[in-house]
């Protein structure tokens, strides 16, 4: 009779315990928002929780990036903001450049990434890319653009958070951060600059302006721009163009330059002119930084140096995605 009961008493025990691990399972299955990565030619990471503006992750599950070109989702003020990312393959724990590339208006980052060929070339040097994607293919850059600028969406912050989790995640350099874009995604970089200048070493914004009424950098940055001057959807004398879609007048390149280099408290400039090519350099910008402005003579809205498209035929004077990384890379 006491065998039997102590097996009872057992087997009770034993159930206990089971029903209280299950619950304990099913309760910490709950987490933060997550994060998905799909990934092309490599194997894919496990899902992993997101970065948010708030979410913390202990260092051990903190989930790697996979190799070659692969997508992912970051949760950022309550939406599922979406990018697409390169990291050479063959990259190992060594510490490297990350280079931001944003699309223009009405874009994303994969039209970004075929345009620009940032991944072949980031392939070659070494170097991280990503393209982020706007939300409905625009950006909120302050007076410009679509719905983003009307919604006044934080893409500031968004920028900030995946720069951050790219950080974590993958084997960035954290003092060789920059940022480039076209069109609204240039005047997208202008305003990070301006507001972060402490996240990018430099920034080159390419046929766009800046769309914030004051540049108040906090710390000096690098900056190349390029703009044509037969750009007939941003003026580079600004205003609306014939081609333009906006709906908005553009702030002159002249006055972006003003205003630029008088927050990050510039020298005089030099202007040279090679070619299609003419160059105004500014030396002795705050913390040590420089300022630098090609115009492109006969260029259209395109991305210089990429091949045709929507009716629209780049200039071939110029390459900007080697110029732009040239920029970077010397800054380095």
């Amino acid at each position: 009779m006491m065998a039997a009961l102590k097996a009872l008493f057992l087997l009770v025990t034993v159930l206990a315990a089971t029903l209280l691990l299950t619950a304990c399972s099913k309760s910490d299955s709950k987490g933060s928002p997550t994060a998905t990565m799909s990934t092309t030619g490599s194997p894919t990471p496990a899902a992993s929780p997101a970065a948010s503006s708030t979410a913390t992750r202990p260092a051990d599950a903190i989930p790697q990036v996979a190799t070659g070109v692969s997508r992912g989702t970051l949760a950022f003020d309550g939406t599922e903001r979406t990018y697409r990312l390169f990291v050479p393959k063959g990259a190992g724990s060594a510490k490297m450049p990350l280079v931001l590339a944003l699309h223009g208006g009405l874009g994303s980052g994969d039209i970004m990434a075929a345009k620009t060929r940032f991944e072949a070339l980031a392939q070659k040097e070494g170097f991280i890319a990503v393209f982020p994607d706007g939300l409905e293919g625009t950006w909120n850059a302050g007076g410009c653009c679509g719905k983003a600028a009307r919604n006044n969406v934080d893409d500031v912050g968004f920028l900030a958070a995946l720069i951050k989790d790219l950080e974590e995640r993958a084997p960035v350099d954290p003092s060789r951060v920059f940022m480039t874009g076209h069109s609204n995604g240039a005047m997208m970089s202008f305003r990070f600059g301006c507001e972060h200048p402490e996240m990018v070493r430099g920034i080159a914004p390419v046929a766009g302006s800046l769309e914030i009424p004051k540049c108040a950098a906090s710390k000096g940055t690098n900056l190349l721009t390029i703009h044509g001057d037969a750009d007939e959807n941003h003026p580079i004398d600004g205003g609306r163009g014939p081609k333009s879609i906006a709906g908005v007048d553009f702030v002159s390149m002249a006055q972006t330059l003003s205003l630029w280099t008088s927050a990050m408290a510039c020298a005089a400039p030099t202007t040279t002119t090679d070619g299609p090519l003419t160059t105004t350099n500014w030396a002795g910008c705050k913390d040590g930084t420089v300022a630098r402005y090609i115009i492109v003579a006969g260029a259209s809205h395109g991305w210089p140096g990429s091949a045709a498209a929507s009716g629209d035929t780049p200039s071939q004077a110029l390459d900007a995605t080697s110029t732009v990384w040239a920029f970077f890379k010397g800054l380095s």
